[in-house]
């Protein structure tokens, strides 16, 4: 067995290019919600508190963790920066309490083991320790501090396989929290609230407390964490975070959300495409913070100076100058399209774009372009795309909050853009709400005129055969049965086979069997903080690779001996091997970034790091809408907003893609919006909200940055399971977007009670994951019995093994 691991555990140049990377991603995701004169800070004795001062979260868990080498705290980050805490001896009975806890909730995982049958297995993947929020404080310990500054900071875990729930210690402030933070917001003259958390949360409570300086939404920002906000408190970086995900006042505004996770068979997206700020904004319910909103340490000034149109193309020109007098900053520009008619949101985003840095009274004219096509809707009725006739407002601002109208597009009557086919629609109509968009048009607004000569409308081919195999890979499967097809559309599973090439830490493997064929095995990795691998592994005498640490956090539930024996490594018995990767921030402080150059230049920073540990796929970016600010993996993904999800996960791809031999991997395809009942619900959707909401961002990134894998969800959508579903992998992905690279299925979609392995490869899957043997089985005995023919079977080895050839590492790399 071979591997690029390294033989050293020391530091190298790539770490700490890396490293800088993710520090500069990490502070231009950061949020300031609120500063009254209290930011920024210089160093000074300090009073630290919060289960994140010590134990800072930089990610979720699940499939999204990535092992560090290390990762700074906000306590180390303070204390790097030359601030005096005076707060040691709350943070050590913290960390007594937070380690008394963590072992007490150990033990009880690991008594549920003692009857390991399926359901406490999947308990156990969903359950994850929840922090304590630490001793209750009195005057008497706040007074004696001696300082008259403070900073809490109050955190958040959250994770595959379950969601939040909105109640004290997860979507709402607990007891202790609440008196601790009014506590210290009444005694100390500066205090600041930290938010270290990948969810919303109800702030209610902060209402009622006099003297809150600030607060900040630091999410949860990777391995430089807490070097990133201290940059930030410190002025040392303005903040020019925006969020991308609304923040409600509390959690009855959220549309729908008492049916959120309740039922274990359906979830009715009820609210159709008034998703996120389309719902508050179109029903005015105020948010707390809303879409695109953040503060910085400086004021700009925002004014349209130019806007045309170039056949379909709107361009507008807007300057921004930085009207401060002090401190440098970035800002957003948003453009929104308030458009005309029946069943249409307030507003909607239509494009964005970020300043460079802007000096105090520095000035940049950003270029913000759009088709007017994006502003067409779907009509499931005859299953086409119109742009209808009316007038569009055109506003730019710097939150879905706060625009002022710079132009008119006049569309003078109705183009049919495209005709469809109606594809994976619902039995019934779905959604229950609805919204006329009725707006007057300011005089003297410049108006763009659209009236095309001659407009073709596209019609979908729903027929066109399969692309042909191409010769050199025809050439090598000469010689097959459907028996070798079958161990090419199936992974090896989780721990692959012990020969061949080997990244440890990788969750999943293709075949090895064809190494002498020149088909060598290609390595999947998850992500998309980073790439997650084991950091330490050892290569016994015999060849077999194992890893040293648990490399995720579930299997802290199981004894030691037992990962010894079935799962770990031993250092002192071989080789050791060092994977060093970089634990970039959570995907929604990435998308905070509104900066499509920087996530372009951390997926690039991603495929030096595949490059060099000889990963073919990372399982990223994921691209499912932020539906409900309690679904568990919200941390995972992007944004509410399908163009800032389609946009920063296109720059992200393009990153990770700048080697050749290297495949991102978009997921989780389609409408998987919350954890609970992952396995069996049914999304149950009308087909405009799919195409509008839940696909527009995968349709942006396949068609703008051409991945060149897609994940299938777990989830049945509209009753059919989205690995079993036709229209969703081949008639929408293949033949309305023209995507031509590998499907693969979410890790064990497959089998009793979910989606079945034949009807996986007819509706265009390619690989079932992770794989093994009984799948291997299961897809020769479906062309036994006539289920799958050989033909469907072999198309899809084929482009598996035309992916690996040509963007698997080179064989000799491996071998």
């Amino acid at each position: 067995m071979n591997t690029k691991a390294r033989l050293t555990d020391q530091i190298t140049e790539r770490e700490r290019r890396h490293q800088a990377l993710a520090l500069e991603v990490a502070t231009e995701g950061v949020v300031l919600f609120s500063n009254h004169g209290v930011l920024p800070l210089q160093p000074c004795p300090l009073a630290l508190y919060g289960a994140g001062a010590a134990y800072t979260i930089k990610g979720g868990s699940g499939s999204g963790e990535v092992n560090v080498r290390h990762s700074v705290s906000v306590l180390e980050g303070l204390e790097e920066a030359g601030f005096d805490v005076v707060t040691k001896d709350w943070i050590a009975r913290y960390d007594r309490l937070w380690r008394t806890g963590k072992e007490a909730f150990l033990r009880a995982m690991r008594r549920k083991l003692l009857f390991p049958t399926a359901r406490v297995l999947t308990k156990l993947m969903e359950s994850s320790y929840h922090f304590p929020s630490g001793d209750r404080l009195t005057e008497t310990e706040v007074d004696s501090t001696g300082a008259d500054t403070c900073i809490y900071v109050l955190s958040r875990q959250s994770g595959e396989g379950h969601d939040c729930y909105d109640e004290p210690g997860s979507f709402r402030l607990d007891e202790t929290e609440t008196h601790n933070i009014r506590l210290c917001a009444g005694r100390f003259r500066r205090f600041i609230l930290v938010i270290n958390s990948g969810n919303p949360m109800d702030l209610t409570p902060l209402d009622s407390m006099p003297g809150i300086g600030a607060v900040v939404y630091m999410g949860q920002l990777g391995m430089e964490g807490g070097r990133a906000l201290v940059s930030v408190l410190t002025g040392q970086v303005s903040p020019s975070g925006k969020l991308a995900v609304s923040w409600p006042q509390r959690y009855s505004d959220v549309p729908f959300g008492n049916e959120y996770g309740q039922d274990p068979q359906v979830a009715a997206y009820k609210e159709g495409i008034f998703v996120g700020y389309r719902y508050y904004d179109s029903f005015d319910i105020t948010p707390r913070y809303p879409f695109g909103y953040g503060l910085s340490y400086t004021t700009f000034a925002i004014a349209s100076e130019a806007a045309g149109m170039d056949n379909d193309m709107v361009r507008c020109s807007i300057r921004v100058s930085n009207t401060g007098g002090q401190y440098s900053g970035k800002e957003v520009v948003q453009l929104y399209a308030r458009c005309p008619g029946a069943e249409q949101p307030f507003r909607q985003l239509v494009a964005f774009a970020k300043t460079g840095l802007l000096a105090p009274g520095e000035s940049e004219t950003m270029h913000l372009t759009f088709s007017v096509h994006d502003l067409a809707s779907y009509v499931p009725q005859t299953a086409q795309t119109i742009l209808s006739a009316g007038h569009y407002l055109l506003c730019a601002g710097t939150s879905s909050r706060d625009t002022r109208p710079i132009a008119v597009v006049h569309v003078i009557k109705d183009y049919v853009l495209s005709q469809h086919r109606n594809l994976c629609a619902p039995a019934d109509k779905v959604s229950a709400l609805t919204h006329t968009n009725t707006f007057d048009i300011p005089e003297g607004l410049q108006e763009l005129r659209y009236a095309p000569t001659r407009l073709t409308t596209r019609v979908i081919d729903y027929t066109a055969p399969p692309e042909p195999v191409p010769s050199r890979v025809s050439e090598l499967m000469k010689d097959f049965t459907s028996a070798d097809y079958a161990r090419f559309c199936a992974g090896t599973g989780m721990s692959g086979e012990k020969r061949g090439f080997r990244t440890p830490g990788a969750v999943g493997h293709t075949t090895t069997d064809y190494i002498a064929q020149g088909i060598p095995n290609a390595e999947m990795c998850d992500g998309p903080a980073g790439i997650r691998l084991e950091k330490r592994a050892v290569r016994y005498p015999d060849g077999d690779i194992r890893a040293v640490d648990p490399s995720i956090s579930v299997y802290e539930f199981f004894p030691r001996f037992l990962l010894n024996w079935l799962v770990l490594g031993t250092p002192d018995k071989g080789q050791m091997l060092y994977q060093f990767v970089t634990g970039f921030p959570i995907a929604a402080v990435v998308a905070q970034t509104w900066n499509t150059h920087l996530a372009e230049r951390m997926g690039r920073a991603v495929s030096d790091e595949m490059d060099e540990y000889g990963v073919t796929f990372w399982l990223a970016a994921a691209m499912n809408i932020v539906r409900n600010p309690l679904c568990g993996r919200n941390f995972e993904y992007l944004s509410e907003d399908p163009l800032v999800t389609g946009r920063i996960a296109a720059a992200i791809t393009r990153g990770a893609q700048a080697s050749p031999k290297n495949c991102a991997t978009v997921k989780h395809f389609s409408a998987n919006s919350q954890e609970a009942h992952r396995y069996c619900v049914s999304s149950e959707v009308d087909e405009r909200v799919l195409r509008e909401i839940y696909w527009r961002g995968f349709e942006i990134a396949v068609r703008e940055a051409k991945p060149r894998a897609v994940m299938t969800a777990y989830n049945r959508l509209n009753g059919i399971y989205c690995a079993n579903s036709h229209e969703l992998c081949t008639d929408l992905l293949r033949r309305e977007w023209e995507f031509d690279g590998v499907v693969m299925t979410d890790w064990m979609s497959t089998g009793k009670n979910r989606a079945d392995e034949a009807e996986a490869i007819r509706a265009g899957v390619d690989i079932i994951m992770p794989g093994g043997r009984k799948e291997v089985k299961a897809l020769q005995q479906a062309c036994s019995d006539g289920r799958l023919t050989v033909g469907e079977l072999r198309h899809a080895a084929a482009r598996v093994i035309q992916i690996i050839i040509v963007h698997s590492q080179p064989i000799q790399e491996k071998l």
